[in-house]
């Protein structure tokens, strides 16, 4: 046995020095836990990080699809909502106009009298002029009591034309400026009569003649003039136009007037039509 240390004596110490050391780093690498679970976490580290991001990942991705689902929502209940603001809006506009209709008729009634509360308002559909003609449609007709022969008037009360034929639900309006309509005519200023009618060489510049004037009228520019209501079939009063220029004969007395109509009727959307009215003796 001594033999045996005295030839092996060294390596013995080397191979206990080798598992003191071993021991050592050991005991320094599991200072918290035993060594076989200390490799199998180092082993597991990487498996753990890569399902750590994965899991990350899929998080971010349903956090993305649940912020994004909620913003969809809210936008369409944003859109629901000015969907149903904007209906207001329409309706607020459309009962507006309601009421500016009823005001411009409640206020027409109040300043004729005489037309009675027989006025049936009615809207254009459609404006004709043409080298012959020039005329309205209106959305009103034999239905709602129209007739031909019946005027037609604005807001204001100013001579649009005249009804020349109707339908259930429709009526032609000759303007006053068309070759078809005449009517007795009064200068507001000095109350001479004469007759208004549409001239086929004034129609396309928007004119209208006032015509059989008497010898020793003095018209001037501006004048306003009005039907008379002579022979029943309009209503006395109604602003026709006004005298642009007189026309004299060799003795300088006036021959007849040209007239600018009171009413633009490209501008017209709504009209009223005097289905009767009082004759004012």
């Amino acid at each position: 046995m001594k033999n045996f240390f005295k030839q092996n004596g060294l390596w013995i110490l080397f191979a206990g020095a080798i598992v003191a050391a071993a021991l050592a780093v050991l005991s320094v690498l599991s200072a918290n836990s035993s060594p076989l679970v200390n490799i199998a976490e180092t082993i597991t580290a990487p498996l753990r990080s890569v399902s750590t991001a994965v899991a990350n990942w899929f998080n971010d991705r349903q956090n993305y699809y649940r912020d994004t689902t909620a913003l969809q929502a809210e936008n369409a209940e944003l859109r629901r909502r000015l969907a149903e603001m904007e209906a207001a809006v329409r309706q607020a506009e459309k009962d507006s106009a309601e009421n500016a209709r009823l005001r411009k008729l409640l206020d027409l009634r109040k300043q004729r009298r005489d037309l009675t509360s027989d006025l049936e308002a009615a809207f254009v559909t459609e404006h004709t002029v043409t080298n012959w003609t020039s005329s309205l449609t209106l959305d009103k007709g034999t239905l709602h009591g129209v007739e031909s022969g019946d005027c037609v008037i604005d807001e204001t009360g100013a001579l649009v034309g005249v009804v020349s034929a109707c339908g259930t639900n429709w009526s032609t309006v000759l303007t006053i400026i068309d070759t078809d309509v005449s009517l007795g005519a009064q200068v507001f200023r000095t109350k001479d009569l004469g007759l208004a009618q549409g001239n086929f060489s004034l129609m396309g510049e928007n004119r209208l003649r006032l015509d059989y004037l008497p010898t020793e009228c003095r018209l001037l520019s501006g004048d306003l003039v009005v039907s008379s209501g002579l022979g029943g079939y309009f209503p006395a009063g109604l602003v026709i136009g006004s005298v642009e220029e007189v026309q004299r004969n060799d003795a300088g007395s006036a021959s007849y007037a040209i007239l600018i109509p009171s009413v633009d009727f490209d501008a017209l959307e709504e009209v009223f039509i005097i289905k009767s009215f009082d004759i004012v003796t």
